[in-house]
């Protein structure tokens, strides 16, 4: 059922684009992914949601935005009497995720919301960019720290922490080391298909890693500085908090008050 309810919410975002391939880059996901879950959708509810007979690309079907429209109006419902109900103190339990090159600023912040004696659990893990990203789309995390805001869609509750800068490490030998989404968009590049043969890689989803395998065994990669709280250069990277939209206004007021 909770399954469901995350394809119908990609569905409901969707919609508004004439087909997935305009969809894909405004929701949160990838346009095969898309595609399984419009698939998916259309198999578990016994309809046809994407008109493939069109000569070029696929258009949505006439029943695809009644379920749609049925969606958005019943979740809007659920979010507004849920909001009723849950007020700034009853909101004893965080969910937060980050990228690991922000963990100790999360860790900071965590502790201060651990300070107020309302807050009784906070959880906090580590994730690369691609699933902090979904986890936070599909509201499994209330919080993120992040590098940019996931899909097209302006969020309500934004809050800049700093900026980071991305050190380029380079030698005579070793490796390229990736994150796992570095990598996945680096196999897209021309200078990797044709080092596709003979380029050695190392891809790890932990910073640690590449960083010790980097300072220890040589190779070449871009590892993060710590989180600095003004911007020196152009080159720096934007250090993001995120709150999903359904979080209760005076909980994210309380939430941007933390000063590290």
């Amino acid at each position: 059922m909770d399954n469901l309810h995350w394809q119908l919410s990609v569905l409901s975002k969707a919609i508004h684009y004439k087909n997935l391939s305009g969809a894909a880059s405004h929701v949160g996901v990838s346009q095969p992914q898309l595609s399984r879950i419009v698939s998916r959708l259309e198999n578990e509810l016994g309809v046809v949601l994407l008109d493939r007979t069109a000569r070029r690309k696929s258009g949505w079907t006439p029943v695809a935005f009644k379920i749609a429209e049925t969606y958005f109006r019943s979740s809007r419902k659920l979010t507004q009497s849920l909001q009723q109900l849950k007020t700034d103190d009853q909101a004893t339990h965080l969910t937060i995720g980050t990228l690991e090159g922000m963990s100790s600023l999360a860790s900071e912040f965590a502790l201060q919301i651990l300070e107020d004696p309302r807050m009784i659990q906070v959880e906090l893990d580590v994730y690369d960019l691609s699933e902090l990203e979904e986890k936070f789309v599909k509201e499994e995390l209330d919080l993120i720290f992040t590098s940019r805001e996931p899909g097209r869609h302006k969020h309500r509750y934004v809050k800049d922490m700093g900026y980071q800068v991305f050190d380029r490490r380079q030698s005579a030998t070793g490796p390229r080391v990736f994150s796992p989404y570095e990598y996945a968009n680096y196999t897209q590049t021309s200078a990797a298909k044709k080092a596709r043969a003979t380029q050695k890689v190392l891809v790890s989803n932990s910073l640690a890693i590449r960083r010790n395998w980097i300072e220890n065994h040589g190779g070449s990669g871009s590892i993060p500085s710590d989180v600095r709280r003004r911007k020196t250069s152009d080159s720096d990277h934007a250090v993001l908090l995120l709150a999903n939209d359904v979080m209760n206004p005076a909980l994210w007021a309380r939430l941007e008050q933390i000063r590290l």
